[in-house]
């Protein structure tokens, strides 16, 4: 029982022995731990106010240039590009601090206006942003013709008709991401969306030409097309009868009044007899048209050849796309420009539209 006892006594001993040691490990793990983590604590503060300073604008002194990142720069490049033109004080500060916000491979090429009286956060931030795009206005007014839009497109963008041109005709056209297309069509006379548009500087007649087609497709994509399928005709039947009320109406509230005519018209197989359809194909517009003119041999010729034109005779807002979609519930079959503000009177036969006619003095 003794001998139990100092082997129980020693044991006793060991195990407290293990204990104090235990102990003392874990004081000195936490004790590293601590000064690691006051460590990290300290290098944060001192990172930060470091990113601070280095931050800071330099304005004892202003520089201002413009500077060109070419493609494929990285940011050390970058760094000793602005530092060698007096932008930022040091190459290597301005390469930490876009480290440091992870922002150093987000620098985009092109050509930007700089200042040394600039943050590094605002530099990075426009470099990260990419250089101010040049964009050029243009408008397309409503009933403009593709030959028209061409030659406003050129104008504007510096870029050649012919370009527009061949963007805009022939197998070309069939490329585009464009579901409104026709079968056959020669070009894209119709689908042009007149508007108010910024294009970039650097787009070329295609990219443009596409922008165009896409707003047609953004204006119409909800419309009801319905009526298309009540009377058997195509969406592209829809989209000539919307230009020829282009065309023809001077004011808003007439259009759907023109839609009817039309439609009438075409139900009882009465020649359209639209001016505006020679209009397309003479080789100049003429104020007054003459009876020759009305006889002037050419498919558009509605004087001459019954229903509709061949295709659209120019390229229709969303206004006289609708009024297509709804013509009024009238039966009209004529109408006479009988006011210098562009007001028409409709009448619903010949002897009444002769009597109006000679009354505005046509």
């Amino acid at each position: 029982m003794l001998l139990t006892g100092k082997h129980e006594f020693k044991d006793l001993n060991n195990n407290t022995q293990d204990i104090s040691e235990k102990k003392s490990g874990s004081r000195k793990r936490y004790y590293i731990i601590g000064i690691v983590s006051l460590w990290i604590v300290l290098l944060t503060i001192i990172g930060s106010i470091a990113i601070i300073i280095i931050n800071r604008p330099n304005r004892s002194k202003v520089t201002a240039a413009r500077i060109t990142i070419p493609r494929g720069f990285n940011s050390s490049q970058i760094a000793n590009k602005l530092a060698k033109a007096g932008i930022v004080g040091n190459a290597y500060t301005f390469r930490l601090y876009a480290i440091f916000n992870n922002i150093d491979n987000h620098f985009l090429p092109g050509k930007y206006r700089l200042s040394s009286n600039m943050s590094y956060q605002e530099i990075a931030k426009k470099l990260a942003a990419g250089p101010k795009k040049k964009l050029i206005k243009v408008v397309i007014p409503e009933g403009f013709t593709l030959k028209e839009i061409n030659r406003r497109l050129a104008e504007k963008t510096g870029r050649s008709e012919a370009s527009f041109v061949a963007a805009t005709s022939g197998p070309e056209i069939y490329k585009y991401d464009f579901k409104y297309i026709p079968t056959g069509a020669k070009n894209l006379e119709g689908y042009l969306f007149p508007k108010t548009y910024q294009f970039d500087k650097t787009m070329g007649a295609k990219k443009i030409i596409s922008r165009l087609l896409y707003q047609f497709q953004l204006e119409t994509e909800n419309l009801d097309w319905s009526l298309a399928e009540q009377k058997s005709l195509s969406r592209k039947d829809i989209v000539t009868i919307a230009s020829l009320i282009e065309k023809e109406a001077k004011v808003p509230e007439e259009r759907s009044l023109m839609a009817a005519v039309i439609y009438n018209r075409l139900a009882l197989r009465m020649p359209l007899q639209i001016d505006a359809t020679i209009q397309y194909v003479l080789p100049e517009r003429k104020d007054r048209l003459t009876l020759a003119d009305t006889k002037f041999p050419s498919p558009y010729n509605t004087y001459l050849n019954p229903g509709l034109p061949p295709g659209p005779i120019a390229n229709p807002g969303l206004n006289s796309i609708k009024a297509a979609l709804a013509p009024a519930p009238v039966d009209y079959l004529y109408y006479v420009l009988t006011s210098p503000d562009g007001h028409h009177t409709f009448t619903r036969n010949y002897a009444d539209f002769l009597k109006a006619k000679r009354q505005a003095g046509n």
